[in-house]
Parts: C-alpha cells; sequence; structure tokens
C-alpha cells in the first residue's frame, strides 16, 4: 500500500496489504494492522529485527487469531512494526524507526504494540491487533489515547506467534472506540458467561505511583466512574511492600521465560544479532537470572493471585492507573519509567487478569490519557461490556 513508506515507524515492508478474504461478517471491512509477530501463511516475521527476518521461514499456517479476524470480514491493510522481539515498552525500533505518537507530536506511542497503535491512532487502521505481556498493548493505548485490551491469559489460542516469555504472552487489540474493542472481542474471546459488573474496587496506593501532576484527573476521573457501580468496595492490601516487590518480581519471572525461550537462538555462534543497547542488556540480564531470583518471585506472584481472588469475583472490576505518565517525548531515556509502569502493569501480568484501557481523562493539555478496569482471570466479556456501557455514559456527560 502506498501509505507504507510514508508512515515511518508504522508499517513494514513485507507482508500482504489490502488483503481480504471475505467482504462480510461482523467486523466487514474494518481495517486491520498487525503487529509484525503473528504468522501469515508464505509470509515471514521480523519480530522488529533484521536477523530474525534474514533467519526466518515463510509460515505454513496463518494464526488463527489472524484467520478468525479475515473470516469476520476485515481487511489485512499490512504487518506493523514492533520493538525487537516485544522486549521493550518505549515503541523505538533502532533499525526499523519510532513511530511518532499521532495524537501528540513529538512524542511516543509506546511499545512494543507501538505501529498497531500509531496505525489506529492515526486513523490508518481501525483495529490494530498486538501482544502484550509486560504491557505491551496497554502502554500505547494509554499514550495514544485508544482503547486497548490484555485478555485474560491463554483465552485467545496463541498458535502462529512469536512468543516473548508464554507464561504472561496474550493476544491484545487497539481500536478508537469501546463498540469496535467489544466486537472484535466477540471474534476472538471464546463463549463467555457476560455477568453484570456492579462492584468498583479501589485500591488508592496505586494512585500514589503516578505522576503527581496527573494524581487529580486521575481522582476525577474515579469520581466520575463511581456513580456507574451500585457498590464500592477498597482494595484490601496487607502491606505496601506487596506493591513494591511487583515490578522486579515480574522482571524475573519474565526474564527466566525469555531465556528459556530464545536461549538457543540468542546464543548461536557467530550470529549474534544486534539489539538496541537497552534490549541487549535485558536479555543478558534474563540469561544470567538463577532459579533461586526465580522461586523468590513465585512467591510475590502467589501472593498476588491469593490478593486478586480475594478482592475481585465475576461482578467486580478494579479501578487502576494504567501508566504513570503521558506519553514521553521521543527519544527520551526511559529507563527509570519503565520498572514503575511494570509496578501498574504486573498486577494483571501475574494474575492472569484480564485489562482494558480507557482513553477517557480530559487533561488541560491535551496529552491523552485515561484509566483501566481489571477483572478477575475468564471474565474478559463481562469486562467489554462494561467498558461499553460506562464508555457510553463518560460519552454522554461530555459537553458537545
Amino acid at each position: 500500500m502506498s501509505d507504507k513508506k510514508n508512515n515511518k515507524g508504522i508499517f513494514c515492508n513485507h507482508g500482504p496489504t489490502l488483503w481480504q478474504t471475505n467482504h462480510s461478517g461482523v467486523l466487514a471491512n474494518n481495517r486491520l494492522a498487525v503487529k509484525d509477530v503473528f504468522a501469515v501463511k508464505g509470509e515471514r516475521n521480523s519480530a522488529g529485527n533484521p536477523h530474525w527476518f534474514k533467519t526466518a521461514k515463510p509460515a505454513q499456517n496463518t494464526a488463527s487469531s489472524v484467520n478468525k479476524l479475515m473470516t469476520a470480514g476485515c481487511n489485512f491493510i499490512g504487518f506493523t512494526h514492533t520493538d525487537e522481539l516485544a522486549y521493550s515498552l518505549e515503541g523505538n525500533n533502532i533499525h526499523y524507526g519510532a513511530a511518532q505518537n499521532p495524537k501528540l507530536k513529538g512524542h511516543a506511542c509506546g511499545g512494543s504494540s507501538m505501529g498497531s497503535a500509531a496505525a489506529v491512532a492515526a486513523n490508518l487502521a481501525d483495529i490494530g491487533l498486538g501482544t502484550d505481556t509486560g504491557g505491551s498493548i496497554r502502554i500505547p493505548a494509554s499514550y495514544c489515547g485508544l482503547y486497548g485490551i490484555r485478555p485474560s491469559h491463554n483465552v485467545i489460542e496463541k498458535d502462529g506467534l512469536i512468543p516473548l516469555a508464554p507464561p504472561f504472552d496474550t493476544i491484545g487489540w487497539l481500536t478508537q472506540s469501546a463498540e469496535l474493542l467489544s466486537d472484535v472481542g466477540n471474534v476472538l474471546l471464546p463463549n463467555q458467561a457476560i455477568n453484570n459488573v456492579d462492584t468498583l474496587v479501589i485500591c488508592e496506593p496505586l494512585f500514589e505511583l503516578v505522576d503527581s501532576a496527573l494524581q487529580a484527573p486521575l481522582k476525577q476521573l474515579l469520581e466520575k466512574t463511581k456513580p456507574n457501580f451500585k457498590h464500592h468496595k477498597e482494595f484490601e492490601l496487607p502491606n505496601s511492600n506487596l506493591l513494591n516487590e511487583l515490578a522486579d518480581s515480574f522482571r524475573v519471572l519474565q526474564g527466566r521465560a525469555i531465556a528459556k525461550t530464545h536461549k538457543d537462538w540468542l546464543q548461536l555462534p557467530g550470529q549474534l544479532p544486534q539489539f538496541a543497547p537497552a534490549i541487549a542488556a535485558r536479555f543478558n540480564m534474563a540469561l544470567a537470572l538463577t532459579d533461586q531470583e526465580e522461586q523468590e518471585a513465585l512467591k510475590v506472584q502467589t501472593q498476588w493471585q491469593t490478593l486478586i481472588a480475594k478482592n475481585l469475583n465475576t461482578n467486580s472490576c478494579l479501578f487502576l492507573p494504567t501508566t504513570p505518565t503521558t506519553a514521553p517525548k521521543l527519544g527520551a531515556d526511559t529507563s527509570a519509567l519503565r520498572m514503575q509502569i511494570i509496578t501498574l502493569s504486573a498486577i494483571a501480568g501475574l494474575s492472569g487478569s484480564a485489562q482494558v484501557h480507557l482513553p477517557l481523562a480530559d487533561l488541560a493539555n491535551d496529552h491523552p490519557y485515561g484509566f483501566s478496569l481489571m477483572m478477575s482471570h475468564g471474565n474478559d466479556k463481562s469486562l467489554l461490556a462494561c467498558v461499553k456501557h460506562l464508555a457510553a455514559h463518560f460519552k454522554q456527560d461530555t459537553p458537545a
């Protein structure tokens, strides 16, 4: 497609364009942008790295998630760029460029599903298919003012997907509207009971993890959200140390899974791929992690799984910040920000929960921002229905 080379950091130069297998269906003619980690029969993927692309073989089959969207009538407009092997939340690829945030000039889209987010935010696509391991859908959704879902772990088949850390990898998507987000869920998610979500769970200490300038807008969003729920409940956090341990525990468990998945490829003699320095450092860190570190991190994960089970049920959702800041400037040093982000994003990751970002903040500086709602594992469709209702309510309250 002609747009490809004119949209730096968004679309890949390889892969099919304007490919449609069904012209009817519930998603008929919706333009689909697909992160370059999903298999399409006869095509190769780069996973954001030229060395991976060079050594990749054409796929034997198309990923079932892509197949389902195509059967529902989507128009595949192109593969989209990702941070290398999806191991970054930044949205900047040293080989293929950084996608500029279409909603905030000079700022980042976030990663690693940067191209899919940028395509939707720039109205070059209606649906951005991506993955979320440590926040790779939720962070771009927050930065680019999009709806974005990280589904419950393992509810969507991951065949035909280049993995990062299988215990945490999920297939997610980004849209401009809550309605379309839900429509895609009806195609990709399994049959689930849709329960009435009448209880909003609030964890006050999470607000302290957000930049001071965003705490007041976030509280305003909470107050605007509360009337849509019959009950309000405080999230019982036994001690604040559990929050402090989130990011490091996730870093260790994700790193161990990455090492187990990619060790052989990373250590091929004479074929060491070239990575961005920060990503190379992360791979080296992952390879150096020990069994003991993993065991300690698993204890923290178990504590969080117990906490989520205790505080959330099929009728309740947790209100939480998605990101601690709005989109940083392109090229800014985000090394410290990464662990702050993971403290928030690891709650869903460690517990296998479903989380949706809602881009409903109205900040004076026009920076996109919003909040998330999270439900326990297997309540994806209930969450999407809740989000759809809440988005409609916010729309009614917005002055014309």
